[in-house]
């Protein structure tokens, strides 16, 4: 017998993103306990199930598509950026940033910290100099500052931040590597590459410590956000315990809507295991996995990134007094070491997304991944952000059935591929992304838009973009390497059921398919039907997670 359903959707135009039937297009669906029950091409299909209690939706031709996953976010980190820090507009000059700054200390209560994100890596030079230093001092009257760049990897602070942290102005003690220096005096410059800045954000941490409840905020915060954007499925790209705890509270209140692969953040630098050892954390999360919050992955990083030349690079940055003539970066393991943490992740039965936004920091990679595909290991890898890729290594990934996880939208005219220009060889820089390749290679391209290092992680502008190759927003003229542009289906793929498969999370979302959550969007316009320039203005209508409508635009009415 026929089960009634819960709702029918029909007189539709549904986007499925279905395996077996590429550029599939159904006309409705019906939905019985959070599931699909069925997916029709022809409304009539619908009619045994229709029940005494079915609501029939005649959406008269509006688009359906599934639900967005994001294969590369920071949620919480996100949500606690949009609730508490200040966030700097990439595209401001160092006036427009010191504005900024003041404007927020202005509103703070004494001995709060100045904590932000967002200024543009191409100010990396300009803010490198105690003079710097200095404006920030006098904009930030009195209050520790830490501002992070648009990369996400370095920080730029004040000195009241400084002394907080232990360093001393003059340069003098025990710095890290990766600590500017004012190239003329030799002190202290501000500016902190990658891991150097962990004392400031030790210090930060234990001046204005969040709690396990400001976690779960944070968490719902992003995910209410999300929601608005369509994401209803996520590869969390760096979990650590708190961050892990407030999931599964949500998960367990059932208030968790949606779903997550975590990266657990076992060896990474800024993870915080809660006093655990690496493996202890693993096994702590493995043994608390559910449905939902899905725990099996890790989270490594290979390299920094091209604009403060720590990307690791086949090709050398342009020169400087700095670093010479024949830098490429850094590389933070060797094939062989990367080798052995993979080989003690595949114990534990856990899959791998490793950071890697330079080519030889993509090459090593590889060489371990070879490695354990000649050891035997079936685990999923993914290159995270893959940036630049070799041609020779981009089949390399295909024959290795490596993951592409491409973030965040530096396919299209920039801020930071701005400054890409400005550390690399101009034939190197105006080639990232060769998704179009990637593709035509066989392999599985799953994108993310890697908030909260991008400011908002609106997915429809990466869609967009992967199409056109052009800024959706219109801030920045021309194209970026035309000739990878992808079709508008591919795009829709890659922010869709790619990404699900690429976070083994296929089995229940990512596609409109009998079986799995009924997880779909009610959207503004038919993006398979438009010009591809208008795709990043999509306005998502409603959004429904496992049957529950979860958000709904206000002031517009979805059709019914």
């Amino acid at each position: 017998m026929t089960e009634f359903a819960d709702v029918i959707v029909k007189n539709a135009r549904v986007f499925t993103a279905a395996d077996d039937a590429p550029g599939s297009f159904a006309s409705g669906f019906a939905v019985a306990g959070g599931t699909f029950v069925a997916v029709a091409h022809d409304d009539t299909e619908l009619d045994a199930y229709v029940g005494p209690q079915t609501v029939v939706r005649d959406l008269a031709g509006a688009p359906v598509v599934p639900g967005l996953f994001d294969g590369h976010i920071h949620h919480v980190f996100g949500g606690r950026m949009m609730l508490r820090e200040l966030q700097i507009d990439s595209r401001a000059d160092l006036d427009g940033v010191l504005e900024t700054v003041e404007a927020w200390a202005a509103g703070l209560a004494e001995g709060a910290w100045i904590v932000g994100s967002g200024w543009g890596s191409t100010l990396v030079p300009a803010v490198s100099s105690v003079a710097a230093r200095a404006r920030l001092d006098a904009v930030s009257h009195g209050h520790p500052a830490v501002l992070t760049d648009d990369s996400h990897h370095n920080v730029w602070a004040n000195s009241a931040a400084l002394a907080a942290a232990g360093i001393l102005l003059d340069g003098s003690g025990d710095l890290l590597d990766g600590t500017v220096r004012d190239a003329g005096t030799g002190e202290v410059a501000g500016v902190f590459f990658e891991g150097a800045s962990a004392p400031l954000r030790r210090a930060h941490a234990a001046a204005e410590a969040d709690t396990p409840a400001d976690f779960v905020v944070y968490s719902t915060a992003a995910w209410h956000f999300l929601h608005s954007l369509g994401i209803t499925g996520m590869q969390d790209a760096g979990v650590d315990k708190p961050t892990l705890d407030a999931l599964l509270a949500l998960d367990a209140a059932g208030e968790l809507k949606g779903w997550v692969a975590c990266c657990l953040a076992l060896h990474l630098e800024l993870g915080d295991r809660g006093g655990l050892t690496v493996e202890e954390f693993a096994d702590y999360a493995l043994e608390r996995g559910t449905d939902r919050v899905r725990t099996t992955f890790t989270k490594l990083a290979i390299d920094g990134v091209p604009p403060t030349r720590t990307a690791g690079m086949r090709t050398a940055y342009l020169p400087t007094p700095e670093h010479g003539h024949d830098h490429h970066g850094l590389v933070y393991y060797t094939a062989e070491e990367l080798a052995e943490v993979l080989r003690s992740y595949r114990e534990k039965g856990l899959h791998t997304k490793i950071h890697a936004t330079g080519d030889w920091g993509v090459e090593v990679c590889l060489d371990a991944f070879e490695t354990l595909r000649g050891e035997g290991s079936t685990m999923v890898y993914q290159i995270a952000h893959g940036q630049f890729v070799a041609p020779a290594d981009r089949q390399r990934m295909a024959d290795l059935d490596i993951v592409a996880e491409i973030s965040p939208f530096l396919w299209y005219p920039g801020v930071i591929v701005e400054s890409f220009m400005d550390v690399l060889p101009e034939d190197v820089a105006l080639h990232p992304q060769p998704n179009r390749d990637l593709l035509d290679r066989g392999i599985l391209v799953a994108g993310g838009s890697d908030w909260s290092v991008t400011p908002v992680p609106n997915l429809w502008l990466g869609i967009g973009g992967l199409v056109t190759r052009q800024d959706p927003e219109g801030h920045f003229p021309g194209e970026l390497w035309p000739e990878q542009a992808v079709t508008v289906e591919e795009a829709m793929r890659i922010f869709t059921i790619n990404g699900a498969k690429a976070a083994l999370l296929d089995d229940v979302i990512g596609s409109i398919e009998v079986g799995k959550a009924a997880t779909y969007l009610l959207i503004d316009r038919d993006v398979f039907a438009i010009d591809p320039s208008l795709i990043g203005g999509t306005t998502v209508l409603e959004t429904v997670v496992a049957g529950e409508v979860v958000y709904t635009a206000p002031g517009v009415r979805a059709p019914q």
